[in-house]
């Protein structure tokens, strides 16, 4: 199996010369393969050894007994190896996860801070052909895209998976033909656990009706994982097309309906996911209630997880984060109150704002037409003023006896790019705006022969400033 394993690795390129492994050991039959492997090919293919062993609180005097097991086959092999301890019970209380989700976002970043430490460049992991079954499984009863049934890939990032082209019963007789005893984790027998009822119940059905039903479930992995490459390619070029982000909002362009539906469908997985910042929870009913809402009117809504909201628009979709998510992501919508007299920096946008009030209006004086420099009428102005991007209801007074317009209808006829105007800053008075910054100001506070004050505002900076 050495050989097999070595070929494997070489491959994927997941070891070249000079690399430093850090074998992440369990103590159990899967890990310690690997880590009696990779000492074996260590001085062959001329990379370092290191192993780190995470005890995750969970198991009690087991779990302690299977990292004392750990160390003691490092030293006995000379190999550096690291014990960390954590508490995934509490972790997974505080941060709302399974225990199983917590075990592994924890067990992961001690992984990253030990590679550190040890000054390792690639983190191998013991997961075999078995493992990529089991996840193919798991991702398709929930529901996924080409992405799921990719199964579980040799290389990410610094993770690699040199046993990846093995199955569990090859790894269970090469560690008796070398009469190693292993650790046993009893938690991988409880049926609870979504993963343990397909290890345990479902798998061995499908190897009952076929013996090699785990290898032709790889084979398909890595055929879906080449589709998923190519899908990757064409779902980017769409995206960079029909997609316009802006600070917790996605706008999804109508024009993306005319793509091939795979294309389609993988572009609104993808703005699924990153809108979320996770793909957990995320399946293909959702991706169709996306889909499902273009062909909806103007207005609709549909609630997603993580608190995300998707709005159907002239203009396709807006899909928005939840306050909670947004939160959490530190993105929720910010306006800023403008001080009647005096300065104001938006940082974002590059702008510095600069009002003063005129008490006296100026005799013969022009009144500006510069885009980036208005004046207004401040008697006219009713609330505390507030600069921010546009919200549902935002209109324009459009002539002196009063008539209204509502903003997406201004932009429309302004025909002003569907991509820009989210980024467009306004300057409101509730859901009055007095001036669409960088273009008009709405008839309404318009200095007249009868302003008795005036709000001038300049605005120095940005893409247009003057």
């Amino acid at each position: 199996m050495q050989e097999k394993i070595r070929k494997f690795i070489e491959e994927f390129h997941m070891i070249e010369e000079g690399d430093t492994v850090l074998a992440a050991v369990s103590g159990g039959a899967d890990s310690l393969c690997l880590l009696l492997l990779l000492h074996d090919l260590c001085a062959e293919m001329k990379f370092g050894l290191c192993v780190v062993h995470v005890e995750h609180g969970i198991r009690g005097e087991e779990s302690l007994k299977d990292a004392v097991f750990v160390e003691k086959i490092c030293g006995e092999m000379h190999i550096p190896c690291k014990v960390c301890r954590c508490r995934a019970l509490e972790y997974a209380g505080q941060h709302k996860l399974t225990v199983e989700e917590a075990a592994r976002k924890l067990r992961y970043q001690l992984f990253d801070e030990t590679a550190k430490e040890f000054g390792a460049n690639k983190i191998a992991v013991a997961h075999n052909q078995n493992d990529c079954a089991e996840t193919m499984l798991f991702h398709l009863a929930r529901g996924s895209g080409l992405l799921g049934l990719c199964g579980i890939r040799p290389v990410r990032g610094q993770i690699i998976r040199p046993l990846l082209c093995v199955a569990r019963g090859e790894i269970e007789e090469y560690l008796a033909g070398k009469g190693r005893d292993f650790c046993i984790d009893r938690t991988n027998e409880e049926l609870q656990y979504t993963r343990n009822k397909i290890r345990r119940q479902v798998l061995p059905l499908l190897v009952q009706i076929n013996t090699n039903a785990v290898t032709h479930m790889n084979q398909a992995a890595a055929f879906v994982a080449e589709a998923a490459e190519l899908m990757e390619v064409l779902s980017r070029r769409a995206a960079e097309k029909y997609i316009c982000r802006y600070d917790n909002k996605i706008s999804i362009l109508r024009e993306l309906l005319t793509e091939p539906p795979a294309v389609v469908r993988t572009v609104l997985y993808s703005v699924l996911t990153e809108a979320a910042q996770s793909s957990k929870d995320i399946s293909g009913i959702h991706v169709q209630q996306l889909w499902d809402l273009f062909a909806r009117q103007n207005g609709k809504e549909a609630d997603l997880p993580y608190g995300l909201r998707a709005r159907r628009t002239y203009e396709g979709i807006l899909l928005q984060m939840g306050e909670e998510a947004q939160r959490q992501r530190g993105t929720m919508p910010v306006s800023w109150e403008l001080p009647p007299d005096g300065s104001l920096s938006i940082s974002s946008y590059g702008y510095t704002i600069h009002t003063r009030i005129i008490e006296k209006v100026p005799q013969n004086e022009e009144i500006p037409k510069k885009m980036y420099t208005k004046w207004l009428d401040y008697d006219k102005i009713k609330n505390t003023t507030r600069l921010r991007t546009r919200q549902e209801g935002d209109y324009l007074v459009i002539n002196r006896e009063g008539k209204r317009k509502k903003l997406k209808k201004y932009f429309i006829d302004e025909k002003i790019p569907a991509d820009q105007r989210e980024q467009i800053l306004l300057l409101a008075d509730g859901a009055h705006i007095l001036w669409v910054i960088g273009y008009r100001i709405s008839e309404d506070v318009k200095v007249t022969e009868h302003t008795k004050r005036i709000l001038e505002i300049r605005v120095d900076g940005g893409e247009k400033s003057e």
